[in-house]
């Protein structure tokens, strides 16, 4: 298992929100880097290819932002590639 992340300053909705604008800026911000990198590779070609695929990659990772987000507000840590969304854990194995 990877390092675990700690931040009790977090702010979901910050999270949330920079993973609207920039795909996966929430999840570099959170800590998750591997995460985030393979989050806007998979954002991008779902654009390219077709809209509709982006568009549902990026409102999953908003919510598994804001999920990880409340998570570290109260105080708990996540591990550098946990998800909220369980499909998730095909993509980002340990």
């Amino acid at each position: 298992m990877g390092e675990m992340i700690t931040k009790p300053d977090a702010n979901p909705i910050i999270f949330a929100v920079c993973n609207v604008f920039f795909g996966a800026l929430g999840y570099f911000l959170m800590g998750q880097k591997k995460k985030a990198m393979i989050s806007a590779v998979i954002c991008f070609v779902g654009y390219l290819f077709c809209y509709l695929p982006g568009l549902i990659w990026m409102f999953t990772c908003v919510y598994d932002a804001w999920q990880l987000g409340q998570k570290l507000q109260a105080g708990e840590s996540i591990g550098e590639n946990e998800n909220a969304v369980g499909f998730l854990d095909n993509i980002f194995k340990d």
